[in-house]
């Protein structure tokens, strides 16, 4: 199926949307671009748009990018080009990009120019349904990205390393950030886990870890369904000995974790208030 995007103030097939290197130099050559990702549910309807729109202005804001739109002209975009494509068969992945062009100064730094933007449309990515009945499993790895709170390309550098050391050739599905002994992030995911007495514990988005959309809603999910939930530091061995645990994202939704660093999480398998929280997850969008 054909799918289709906007770029730079018109609509096209997503297999032609590219970025050029003059045009786009500071995007490209200098990373100065700032995106966010998300899919859609129920026949094209965009989940959690607004926070996804709040977050990625937030950013170009502070990296200084000067944007043509507003949030509602954004918006109004996002669900104009989702019009321009079919959802009889298939979800899709929505991409919203900010991608720096020209710069105007000798040493190809900076910009008075406004960004780019492109709202890219791309089939779902579907996991198997494996991971959500028997768990993943999760490798350490020490890394800790800077300007954390920013979803830009160069943020993602420990990703990639990451992929290649702990995932790459070894019986890990995914990479958990660590530094200074303190469990941060996924490479693409955040952490939660589950201690015996029932607190559902996170790190807290203190600017070492993306403030992800999907982190927010769930925290707010688990809030009103008066759960108890903490923000806290997680030591790994902390982590080694909780309950249970589980990684969430905008893609991926909510994954159990059964095992960390080889060690089992309790009995090794997907525990009772994990599949609950998957629930209240599918429950809330499923509603959109």
């Amino acid at each position: 199926m054909k799918h289709y995007s906007y770029a730079r103030d018109k609509f096209i097939p997503t297999n032609e949307v590219n970025l050029n290197i003059i045009d786009n130099f500071l995007s490209i050559v200098r990373g100065y671009q700032v995106f966010t990702f998300l899919k859609t549910v129920n026949k094209g309807k965009p989940v959690f748009l607004d926070h996804h729109l709040d977050r990625v202005l937030g950013n170009a804001k502070s990296m200084n990018m000067i944007v043509r739109q507003s949030k509602e002209e954004i918006k109004s975009l996002v669900q104009d080009t989702l019009n321009q494509n079919k959802f009889d068969d298939v979800e899709c992945n929505i991409m919203i990009l900010l991608a720096g062009t020209s710069p105007i100064d000798s040493s190809a730094l900076i910009t008075d120019m406004p960004v780019d933007l492109f709202i890219i449309i791309t089939p779902a990515k579907l996991y198997s349904s494996k991971y959500y009945e028997k768990g993943i499993s999760l490798g350490l790895f020490e890394y800790e990205r800077s300007d954390g709170e920013l979803k830009t390309p160069f943020t993602y550098f420990g990703g990639l390393k990451a992929q290649h050391e702990v995932v790459r050739g070894t019986n890990y599905d995914e990479a958990l950030y660590t530094s200074n002994n303190m469990v941060l992030e996924g490479t693409t995911f955040s952490f939660f886990c589950i201690m015996d007495d029932g607190m559902i514990q996170t790190p807290p988005a203190d600017g070492r870890i993306l403030r992800s959309v999907t982190r927010l809603v769930l925290l707010d999910i688990l809030k009103k369904q008066h759960l108890s939930i903490e923000e806290s530091d997680l030591s790994i061995d902390k982590v080694l000995k909780c309950k249970e645990a589980f990684i969430a994202s905008a893609n991926r939704d909510v994954i159990p974790v059964v095992s960390i660093q080889g060690n089992l999480i309790s009995d090794g398998l997907v525990g009772e208030h994990t599949k609950s929280i998957m629930r209240l997850y599918q429950e809330t969008i499923n509603l959109i």
